[in-house]
């Protein structure tokens, strides 16, 4: 049978249609490769959903330089500060859904550590958004050692004992009221000017605590009761060598001041280590695959194979900008674009409503609900030691944004 000239065309016309749908999937690895080559990461995992379906997931490189162990799908990687999110802003969220919270009460009110201090009259709705002036960080490692190297044994020992039972590392054990000592030097802590955006993950630390006072469950296994397990998200919680075997778990960096060792397994943060390494601030470790189970539930209004999980009102109003009218881009407890910076963070080609998270470890989430979309890349940008920022400077995350939105 023969076709006229003009079938040909038109059906070239549908095939080149249904060609550019597809996720460039050469360009994404050429991205991420690019990053290994120039030793920004030595590998990484990548995952982009869009418009109801994964579009791409793959696993780059190798655990380390020395090229011996792989990364594969189900390796689970330190998520550090992207725990604000998935962890501690999640179960904020939760608990303020059954009600009896207000964002713009004193949090003196909820918080009885924080009762006469400076940052008694500090509201919810401020220090979710990093506005309250609270300052960004303690690090307490830097206490613990004598001059000439050696622990100092009021804080840590290295033997474990019912003086010393919280694991902070192999053969390191912080002192059993260390983590009080975290509180009080939180507590004391000098404020900085309020309103004005500061990046602060101080309350965070103090959210577990919260949260089991709350609700009579542990800070983890709320949030596994919660969201992880049901949602099918069995790659994503604390303390991962409880579960996984060190093999399936990238290791961060070689840490030459603290614990003296390639960290591997144990939570990199130091604050989150000596809290036990489970905190609201950093501790979550989880891969591609698990973390965007609970992005999709986000993404779809708070439902997730039709079960609900939050109401979308709740989600709408975390994820919005805290302070429309302000510069602060922050939204409550999560990420936002900043359009004004001369290159715009994480993307131009992101929206307004988009919203996310980083971590200093080099992970990475966004969610861009006017595209349908969200992304989840995943490295260890801070092997072998934290002073690389070739992730940065190279625009890894930026590209692979621009790439997924690209997607019709």
């Amino acid at each position: 049978m023969k076709f006229p000239k003009f079938y040909f065309v038109i059906l070239a016309l549908f095939v080149g249609v249904l060609q550019a749908q597809e996720f460039n999937a050469a360009k994404a690895d050429s991205i991420v490769n690019a990053g290994i080559k120039a030793q920004a990461y030595p590998g990484a995992q990548l995952l982009v959903f869009k418009k109801g379906q994964v579009v791409h997931q793959k696993s780059y490189g190798y655990h380390t330089y020395d090229s011996l162990v792989q990364v594969e799908d189900h390796h689970l990687y330190d998520l550090a500060s992207v725990t604000k999110i998935l962890a501690g802003t999640l179960s904020f969220m939760k608990v303020y859904e059954q009600g009896g919270i207000g964002l713009n009460t004193p949090v003196k009110t909820y918080f009885e550590r924080l009762k006469n201090t400076n940052k008694q009259n500090s509201t919810l709705k401020e220090i979710l958004s990093h506005s309250a002036g609270w300052q960004p960080y303690i690090a307490h490692q830097t206490t613990l050692k004598r001059t000439s190297g050696r622990y100092k044994k009021r804080g840590v020992s290295l033997e474990q004992s019912a003086k010393y039972p919280t694991a902070v590392y192999d053969n390191l054990y912080a002192h059993k009221d260390y983590k009080k000592l975290i509180y009080k030097r939180i507590v004391k802590t000098k404020l900085r000017k309020k309103g004005e955006y500061l990046y602060s993950g101080l309350w965070f630390f103090l959210l577990p605590e919260w949260i089991e006072k709350r609700t009579g469950q542990p800070f983890s296994s709320f949030l596994s009761d919660s969201f992880y397990t049901p949602l099918g998200a069995d790659r994503l919680g604390f303390l991962p060598l409880k579960t996984f075997s060190k093999e399936e778990i990238v290791p961060t960096e070689v840490d030459a001041f603290f614990r003296n060792d390639l960290v591997q397994g144990w939570v990199h943060d130091e604050a989150a280590a000596l809290m036990g390494g489970v905190s609201g601030n950093a501790g979550l470790f989880g891969n591609a695959e698990s973390i965007a189970k609970v992005l999709e539930m986000l993404l779809n209004g708070g439902t997730y194979e039709n079960r609900s999980y939050l109401k979308k009102s709740t989600i709408d109003l975390f994820t919005q900008k805290a302070y429309p009218d302000q510069t602060n881009r922050r939204g409550l407890g999560f990420d936002k674009p900043d359009f004004l910076l001369e290159q715009t963070y994480p993307s131009k080609s992101l929206s307004p409503q988009s919203y996310g998270h980083t971590g200093f470890t080099g992970t990475f989430v966004w969610v861009d609900p006017v595209y349908e979309t969200f992304i989840v890349f995943l490295t260890n940008r801070v092997y072998p030691s934290r002073s690389q920022r070739g992730l940065y400077q190279l625009g890894i995350r930026s590209k692979l944004v621009e790439l997924s939105i690209a997607l019709p």
